[in-house]
Parts: C-alpha cells; sequence; structure tokens
C-alpha cells in the first residue's frame, strides 16, 4: 500500500470546521481514496511544525492550501521549501494546490506575489495546454485566491490557464504536479467559504458576484483527482 504524506498548510475557521471536519485533510483523503482505494494517508501540520522526520517517511507529498502568503518566508514555509526540493532531486512524486501549488514553485525557483489583478474566485474555466487525461479543451474548477506564480521555474510546463490566472496547472518533468484552483472543494463548500469571509477579507460585491457565477456550474473535480491519484501511482 502506498502511503501520501499530507503536508497541511492552514486550517478554516471553527464555524467552516464546525460543519466540514478537518476539511483539507478530509477533503484530499475522502476524494483521492474514492479515486485509488489502495492509497493511504499521514497527516502533517506544517504549518504549526510538525514535520516528517525524512522525505522517506512517506511515498509522496501533497501540499495543501493556506490562507498564508508563500512570500512570508516564516520558518515553517522555508522547512517546506527544503522539504519539497530533496523530494524532488529524489524523484518523490510531489502535489500542490493553490498555496502548495506556489510554495512548490518557489521552492524550484519561481515566483510568488499577490496579483495585481486581484482576486481569484468562484468558478474558473482554464484552456488547457494540453490534453488531461479524462479532461479535454478546458479545464473546470473552483479557486479562491490573491497570490500567483509570476515566474516559472525552469522545469516547468504549463497544463492550464487563463486570463486571470496564467499558471493555473504545472508540471514539473513528471515529478511534480500543481494546480492554483482546488480540485478538493465543492461548490457548496466554496460558496460557505466565500459567505464565510464577505466583507472580511473579501470585498462583499465581489463575493456576492462569484456566488451567483458558480449556479448551475459544474466542476472536473473527479477528473482531477483521478490524475493525482495516478500520478502519485506513477
Amino acid at each position: 500500500m502506498m502511503t501520501i504524506g499530507l503536508l497541511v498548510c492552514g486550517a478554516f475557521a471553527d464555524d467552516i470546521k464546525k460543519k466540514y471536519g478537518g476539511v483539507y485533510e478530509d477533503f484530499f483523503i475522502k476524494a483521492l481514496q474514492e479515486a485509488a482505494p489502495s492509497l493511504s494517508f499521514k497527516s502533517y501540520w506544517v504549518f504549526e511544525d510538525e514535520f516528517p522526520q525524512s522525505v522517506d517517511e512517506c511515498d509522496g507529498w501533497l501540499v495543501t492550501g493556506s490562507k498564508s502568503g508563500v512570500y512570508e518566508n516564516l520558518p515553517w514555509m522555508l522547512r517546506l521549501q527544503d522539504h519539497i526540493k530533496e523530494s524532488y532531486q529524489r524523484d518523490i512524486p510531489v502535489v500542490g494546490v493553490c498555496f502548495g501549488h506556489q510554495i512548490l514553485a518557489a521552492a524550484l525557483g519561481g515566483r510568488v506575489e499577490k496579483a495585481s489583478v486581484g482576486w481569484g474566485l468562484g468558478f474558473q474555466r482554464y484552456e488547457l495546454q494540453e490534453s488531461l487525461q479524462g479532461i479535454e479543451g478546458t479545464l473546470d474548477l473552483y479557486a479562491i485566491h490573491q497570490d500567483q506564480v509570476v515566474e516559472l521555474p525552469k522545469e516547468a510546463r504549463i497544463l492550464a490557464s487563463n486570463a486571470h490566472c496564467p499558471y493555473a496547472a504545472l508540471a514539473y518533468k513528471g515529478r511534480a504536479l500543481s494546480f492554483q484552483p482546488h480540485p478538493e472543494f465543492s461548490r457548496q463548500f466554496e460558496t460557505d467559504l466565500i459567505t464565510s469571509i464577505l466583507g472580511d477579507s473579501i470585498p462583499i460585491e465581489l463575493g456576492e458576484k462569484a456566488i451567483k457565477g458558480m449556479e448551475n456550474t459544474q466542476a472536473d473535480n473527479v477528473q482531477v483527482m483521478q490524475i493525482i491519484a495516478d500520478f502519485f501511482k506513477g
């Protein structure tokens, strides 16, 4: 059985956790086990300095989202970048989502900034630069981010992009894979998450527009989770 280490980079507010549980771990574990029942998981709360003893502790690594910014360069983030770099150098598969997508790029030589174009919020359609397993033409997912990868690492290849987020999905020589949007977020969860921070982190008008724009949408979550599971299994 293959064990995937979940490198958890943040937690949600109590009202969201009360309704959805651990969220990052729970969503990824449920979706990936449906895609590949043979996978097992171990969680590390790296944002609270809980790290694996070594990169060999698991067979692959998944780096989650966070409300933090990669450019804050907090000690746990620098340690996480070292873990990512060593895993990558040793051909241990790494997947990043949202913040994970960004810190993976930063660890491998890219650059991340708060985007001048503002929030990427709600339902997003990305143009595929090449066909992905089970998906043709466009990739539909839910997003919630202000930061973006603005400079690619040398070994990155663009898989998906749109006008707002040119580097929305990246692949790295078969050794790493990452997505700026959230394949683990359902439409209902994204709606609840945006609602919970309306008027705080997110301007009310912008958030309400994103919520309305998600009505009757369908994301490619199942297909992307299958891609991630198959990537880990090699």
